[in-house]
């Protein structure tokens, strides 16, 4: 039986993407895939949310089929607010170029991927929907309304679609999707990348070394929190509940974002401490990962899905993804209590300090 040819259209190469393609081509026999971006980001231009030009330090390209079909130009705008940001007229034809059974293209953020889109049903190649979209970003008002109606056509043009959670599920039967064409597609992360990477700082003086780099002592509860600092994050809610772990508690924030400076001036205000890293590569994640009692993922309720951290078993790291707060309370244990890596977590609305103080008191 000849394997399924699956294209998979990306607006760009994103790192969290890479191995999970890898993983396919390497362990997928019945899928035959290829990759199409439709471009790749200058140092420069990948800077846009992260406030400094850099390239991934991890393998974007390694153990799959892939091409991209034209190099940026000094217009183009990868980030998804910008619908025409990115316009590869000659999506279409590359995508058929590859004579796929069937073409994933991931939503329609972008005027490259409604093109995709669009030459596939010309074509009669069926398509694969993959989205973060759930009824939490629906507009309200009017907008709203005209929102459920471009979200419903959009729909239809999509022969199945895959759910990254429940939220998404729920939002496809919302609009009009048969349950028979919903099928589970979560999101993933390579943890072995990330436990190699903080293999060599998981031994006690390994630990003590690295936590000590970053300012913290051995009973420093350390909370961490790896992600862009934008209002939309909701990092303050991290910082305000951090406030009622005490003052053997400690934040580590790893990223840069247009919130930094407010950020540090409500930590300030608050008395928390806090060791700004500034932005750190994928292997350089390793590093703060290890140093970690805790790692902390705020989010607003309009939050697509489940966050997908990459938590260090070895080192026991309780992972807390508190959708809507920023309440790590849960965290905040007797030291000799060992985390379930990414099996507790609590959930207390935003800015509930009673509740936080409540948790804290009764673990």
């Amino acid at each position: 039986m000849n394997a399924t040819r699956l294209t998979i259209v990306e607006t760009h190469p994103v790192q969290y993407n890479a191995p999970w393609f890898r993983y396919l081509a390497q362990n997928c026999p019945a899928i035959d895939l290829t990759v199409l971006y439709a471009s790749r980001p200058t140092p420069e231009q990948q800077a846009v949310g992260f406030d400094r030009a850099f390239e991934w330090d991890t393998p974007m390209f390694e153990g799959y089929r892939w091409r991209i079909v034209r190099e940026s130009l000094p217009t183009d705008a990868f980030d998804s607010a910008s619908f025409r940001g990115l316009d590869v007229k000659h999506i279409g034809n590359a995508v058929l170029e590859t004579k796929p059974d069937v073409v994933l293209v991931p939503g329609w953020h972008s005027v490259t991927q409604i093109r995709a889109l669009a030459a596939c049903r010309r074509s009669g190649v069926p398509v694969l929907y993959r989205g973060d979209t759930h009824a939490g970003m629906r507009p309200a008002g009017v907008r709203g309304l005209l929102w459920d109606v471009k979200t419903r056509g959009l729909l239809r043009q999509y022969a199945a679609h895959l759910a990254v959670g429940q939220r998404s599920r729920q939002h496809l039967l919302a609009h009009g999707v048969p349950p028979s064409r919903i099928y589970s597609s979560p999101h993933a992360v390579d943890n072995d990348f990330f436990a190699r990477m903080a293999a060599p700082h998981l031994t006690d003086a390994g630990r003590a070394e690295v936590r000590c780099a970053f300012g913290f002592g051995r009973e420093t509860f350390v909370v961490l929190y790896v992600g862009k600092l934008h209002e939309h994050k909701c990092v303050g809610d991290a910082i305000r509940a951090a406030t009622a772990l005490g003052p053997k508690a400690a934040l580590l924030i790893v990223g840069q974002g247009d919130s930094e400076a407010a950020l540090r001036a409500e930590a300030a205000r608050r008395g928390v401490r806090v060791t700004w890293a500034g932005f750190l590569n994928q292997g350089e994640l390793g590093r703060a990962y290890a140093a970690a009692d805790c790692l902390v993922l705020p989010s607003p309720p309009t939050l697509s899905s489940r966050p997908r951290p990459a938590s260090v078993s070895a080192q026991g790291m309780s992972t807390i993804w508190p959708p809507p707060s920023a309440a790590f309370a849960s965290a905040a244990r007797e030291r000799t209590w060992r985390p379930h890596v990414a099996s507790e977590s609590r959930t207390i609305p935003t800015r509930d300090r009673r509740r936080v103080s409540k948790a804290r008191a009764n673990p």
